[in-house]
């Protein structure tokens, strides 16, 4: 292997965190983002109130994995708390979720924790967990004759009975089993006994295309879970914030936080946080100056897609045997990324992005205005103040679709 290959490889992989943070933390590329975090604001409420519940919102790739997992950390070095991360995708598809299915991976997160003990009530209740959970078969025998087989003497059979487990099961039940919700309240007794005050923190929900099924496990799982006395944080939608959906979460739950994107056009702070996010990652002078600017500035402030950037002009350099990252390499990247995020916008929404191009308002109200935020074409920033921008990346795609419509209309006139 040539070391140009090797050296490529490795820097590769530095990014490689994009698709799992808990990879990046333990490798030594954590960061800690500029000013006050939602994650220490989040441990320290949860010090203070142990069985207290929480929800975490934010655009997708804004950084509340990394979030999360920092909090889980923190969280874990107070002596009476035991937290528990947990990815819900890891569990089951999260479009098909239904009520329950929240309930049951905590019971199988908790089993797990007493997994050791030779208590045969809680050994039951381990057993109960994962059939209820997951499903299993049982074998029965069955008795049948033919015309021929004497009465006295039937003949037997055995027959495999697959029983379905709540996780995998699609439903419209917006109720929890009894059963469920009577083994799992029994493992959380056993739990806290255990290892102090349990605080589950569930990941991934913000993937649910309708803020309606969000609000439904609110409802059944969240309230269930705590009033098991079992603290709770949880990552929803973005959606779950607009409508008449913000008074139920406030409701339901006893603490909201939003995680928004980083401005780095406005504030220095951020500007310098993304910088240092290569510093960390990177030896120096790999990627020039002015290739720094362009991924910060196309980035839009989104972690990810900084990070996904990145990566991307590191394969361009490598295939164009070039040995430093150069901004042209960067632009291939981003030019890539914001043709795919163009495609399947309505001309409804094209509409609503120039709008937003010419006059830097927007008001998210309608369906259309919604999904443009969830697929962060637009980008809400709320440091050093609230602001929506098309993002960075698109807007220059938008732009040279701009002009070229305008010069057809100066060529026909």
């Amino acid at each position: 292997m040539s070391n140009r290959l090797k050296l490529f490889r490795e820097r590769m992989a530095a990014f490689e965190g994009a698709a799992n943070p808990s990879e990046a933390i333990e490798s030594g590329y954590y960061v800690h983002a500029p000013g006050k975090l939602l994650v220490d604001d989040i441990a320290n409420r949860i010090a203070l109130r142990p069985s207290s519940s929480h929800l975490l919102l934010g655009g997708i790739g804004s950084g509340k994995t990394t979030q999360l997992l920092v909090a889980c950390q923190q969280i874990n070095e107070i002596e009476d708390i035991h937290a528990i991360y947990i990815d819900v995708s890891q569990y089951t598809d999260i479009s098909k979720i239904t009520s329950g299915v929240l309930t049951a991976i905590a019971g199988l997160e908790l089993a797990n924790l007493m997994k050791d003990s030779e208590d045969v009530n809680i050994k039951e209740s381990i057993s109960l967990i994962h059939k209820l959970a997951l499903g299993y078969e049982e074998s029965r025998i069955t008795k049948y004759r033919t015309l021929f087989d004497p009465i006295e003497l039937p003949k037997q059979k055995i027959e495999k009975v697959k029983h379905e487990g709540i996780i995998p099961a699609i439903s419209g039940q917006f109720s929890i089993k009894t059963d469920l919700l009577k083994v799992v309240s029994t493992l959380a007794k056993e739990a806290r006994n255990k290892c102090g005050y349990i605080v589950i923190i569930f990941d991934g929900l913000d993937r649910l295309d309708y803020a309606k099924s969000f609000i439904q496990l609110l409802y059944s799982d969240a309230k269930a879970i705590s009033s098991m006395g079992i603290g709770l944080l949880l990552v929803g939608p973005l959606t779950a914030i607009y409508g008449d959906y913000r008074d139920t979460v406030d409701k339901i739950l006893d603490y909201f936080y939003y995680q928004p994107f980083f401005d780095v056009e406005n504030d220095s702070e951020s500007y310098k946080f993304f910088e240092k996010i290569i510093q960390t990652r990177l030896s120096e002078d790999f990627i020039e100056e002015s290739a720094i600017k362009a991924l910060i500035h196309y980035s839009g402030g989104v972690l990810r897609d900084f990070i996904s950037f990145t990566q991307a002009a590191i394969e361009e350099t490598y295939l164009s045997g070039e040995n430093n990252v150069k901004e042209n390499h960067v632009l291939k990247a981003v030019d890539s990324f914001s043709r795919s995020q163009l495609l399947g916008v309505s001309d409804q929404e094209l509409i609503i992005i120039e709008k937003i191009i010419k006059t830097e308002i927007f008001i998210p109200r309608t369906d259309e205005e919604l999904r443009l935020l969830v697929r962060r074409i637009i980008i809400e920033y709320r440091n050093p103040k609230i602001r929506y921008a098309v993002h960075p990346s698109v807007k220059s795609v938008i732009e040279q679709i701009i002009e070229a419509s305008l010069n057809v209309q100066q060529l026909i006139f």
